[in-house]
C-alpha cells in the first residue's frame, strides 16, 4: 500500500493524471488450473525433472464429500494450488505474475520519487493495482485482462 500512497502523491506533485485500478480475481487460488501451472513452470525455464516432481503432487489429485455420514466417490481435483503447501504461494505468484509482466512492457506507468524506474502494476496475491495514466492504457489492460483469463482457464 506504501507504494500506492506514494504513486498517489507523486501524481498530486507533479500533476500527473493518475486513475488506481485495483483488480481482485475471484477464488484465484481455486481457479489454478494445473497444466496452466505446469506451462507456466516450463516457459520460466524450469527442468522437466522438477516440474515432473510439482506434478506428481497434483496429477490424480482427488477429494471426497461426506454428508450424514455417507462419504462420496472421489471427486477429481483438476484446479488449485494444495492449501498449507510450503511451495503452493511461490507457484500461484509465479502463474499470476504473467499479468503484472505484460502490462510493465505496455503501458508507460509512473515514476515515483527519485526512482528512475516507472511503476505500473503492485501485485499482492490475487490482488494487482494498476496505475493508468492515460486513456490510451485501458484498452490495453482490458485486451490483457481477457488474455489473461482465458489462458487461465482454458489451459
Amino acid at each position: 500500500m506504501a507504494t500506492v500512497r506514494e504513486a498517489i502523491a507523486q501524481a498530486e506533485v507533479t500533476r500527473v493524471l493518475l486513475c488506481v485500478l485495483s483488480l481482485d480475481f475471484q477464488a484465484a487460488f481455486n481457479r489454478l488450473f494445473h497444466e496452466y501451472l505446469f506451462t507456466i513452470l516450463r516457459s520460466y525455464g524450469f527442468s522437466d525433472w522438477l516440474v515432473e516432481r510439482i506434478n506428481s503432487m497434483y496429477e490424480e489429485a482427488a477429494s471426497s464429500i461426506q454428508i450424514n455420514g455417507h462419504v462420496s466417490g472421489p471427486i477429481p481435483i483438476h484446479s488449485s494450488v494444495r492449501q498449507g503447501c510450503a511451495m503452493s504461494m511461490l507457484l500461484f505468484t509465479l502463474c499470476v505474475n504473467t499479468l503484472p509482466r505484460i502490462l510493465d512492457h505496455k503501458l508507460p506507468g509512473i515514476r515515483i520519487g527519485k526512482r528512475a524506474r516507472k511503476t505500473v502494476v503492485v501485485a499482492y496475491a490475487d490482488d494487482i493495482t494498476i496505475f493508468v495514466t492515460t486513456p490510451t492504457d485501458v484498452p490495453v489492460i482490458s485486451y490483457a485482462i481477457q488474455c489473461y483469463e482465458k489462458a487461465w482457464e482454458l489451459a
